[in-house]
């Protein structure tokens, strides 16, 4: 996802239907956590862990060396939970003012449904991702559904991924290593966007292959901030992908 889009994006999709947005916001923020890793300057994270992806997450950088040639490869290779809920925070910044976007995203068999929270309070636009389809909707019973395409999950949570990273130009990457995070084992990318000069930086974790913090630059001036804040292994409820009308997706 390029942030230089995404402006419009956030105009576009907003739409107010806070109450029971808010309500699921909620309840999932007062889950207790398993630990937490603090990025240097950028507050906390609640991470839960898989022991055994972490492990062969950790077995697999041990193996190699990491650096700028392979570090597409190497995140492409990292293991991932197939089913977890996460909350994650996108901060876009405008010369003296900045815009804060808040996402929930759950995954389950196969399926995405991912949920905007803007910073004014209002709950912004809801989707539901199949193989086939995406199901759009703002609260209402009513919802549009468009031929799922490739990186839609990225598109209406408005957040980066480590996919992202595997989209990069390997000519763009200025550097790729690994990182001690507070504790933690981080894939760290470098790179320069070669038409607008935005320089981002990027920090998988290790132990479940999910992209923690980004951060993108201008000339030395931050055009954004991306942090993951909470991240949940449990499978979601099944609830959570049915459609406003209370059908299943196709």
């Amino acid at each position: 996802m390029k942030k230089r889009s995404t402006t419009a994006l956030i105009a576009a999709l907003a739409v107010v239907a806070a109450g029971v947005f808010v309500s699921f916001f909620l309840s999932f923020s007062n889950q207790a956590p398993e630990h937490v890793i603090t990025l240097p300057g950028q507050g906390s994270a609640i991470i839960d862990t898989s022991p055994e992806i972490q492990e062969e997450n950790h077995q697999l950088i041990q193996a190699i060396t990491v650096d700028v040639s392979n570090i597409q490869s190497v995140i492409a290779s990292l293991s991932r939970p197939e089913s977890y809920q996460c909350q994650s925070e996108l901060t876009y910044h405008y010369r003296d003012t900045q815009s804060v976007l808040k996402n929930q995203l759950w995954k389950r068999d196969g399926l995405v449904r991912t949920s905007q929270l803007v910073e004014d309070g209002a709950a912004g636009e809801q989707a539901l991702i199949t193989d086939a389809y995406v199901y759009l909707w703002s609260g209402e019973e009513t919802y549009v559904r468009f031929p799922h395409q490739e990186n839609d999950a990225d598109l209406y949570s408005l957040a980066p991924t480590y996919e992202d990273i595997l989209r990069l130009d390997a000519a763009d990457i200025l550097a790729g290593e690994v990182q001690d995070v507070d504790g933690q084992m981080c894939l760290y990318v470098s790179s320069r966007d070669p038409l607008t000069g935005e320089q981002e930086e990027w920090y998988v974790l290790v132990e479940n292959g999910l992209l923690l913090y980004a951060e993108g630059k201008l000339d030395g001036t931050p055009t954004y901030t991306f942090r993951l804040t909470e991240l949940q292994l449990e499978q979601p409820d099944g609830s959570l992908f049915m459609l406003p009308d209370g059908t299943e997706p196709q």
